[in-house]
């Protein structure tokens, strides 16, 4: 959802020339997906400048699905963190913070190897695990959209969360070591 690195992605990757698109199609058939994926209301699937099947449609719900699932994700334990934040920093304990900082830092190292050796292979394990259906293995001819969305755009993606989780583990260490007597 973070559209800077699509933008990036779309010079990078080559995407106007691989999918045959004009860039400002591509942008705001883009805008649609992340508009669509990231809202809570029921809407009908249409990409303003592309066709899509009955199965391209369901796949972009259940990931709508997902999304949604993640926000509430988000927000749980985004209390439930700023709890456990407020009660170490007043009693003063802060080997949550070290620990957690461990933690986070191994899932990105262990994530970033499995992406750096067989991205593709990642990529199918993840599709496997979320969806119970092949619908995310697009027909070209029936959803364009899939020349817009290279594989190699996901990987970017899975690289710039695990950066985000490598800063998230980074500050943590920080309050950690700050705050050692």
């Amino acid at each position: 959802m973070f559209k800077p690195l699509y933008y990036f992605s779309i010079s990078h990757l080559k995407i106007v020339e691989t999918s045959g698109f004009p860039l400002d199609n591509i942008k705001k058939d883009y805008n649609y997906l992340i508009n669509y994926i990231s809202s809570h209301s029921k809407s009908e699937f249409k990409i303003p400048n592309l066709p899509s099947s009955r199965e391209g449609a369901v796949h972009f719900e259940e990931v709508k699905n997902i999304f949604i699932k993640l926000d509430y994700l988000l927000i749980i334990s985004g209390l439930l963190s700023l709890i456990a934040i407020y009660f170490s920093i007043k009693n003063r304990i802060y080997t949550p913070f070290k620990y957690s900082s461990i933690i986070l830092i191994s899932i990105p190292i262990i994530l970033l190897i499995t992406f750096f050796i067989n991205f593709d292979k990642v990529f199918v394990i993840f599709h496997k695990i979320f969806f119970r259906n092949d619908y995310w293995i697009f027909d070209i001819v029936k959803d364009p959209v899939i020349t817009m969305l290279p594989q190699d755009f996901f990987m970017y993606c899975g690289i710039l969360i695990n950066l985000f989780i490598v800063f998230f583990s980074f500050i943590c260490n920080l309050i950690y070591i700050k705050n050692q007597v």
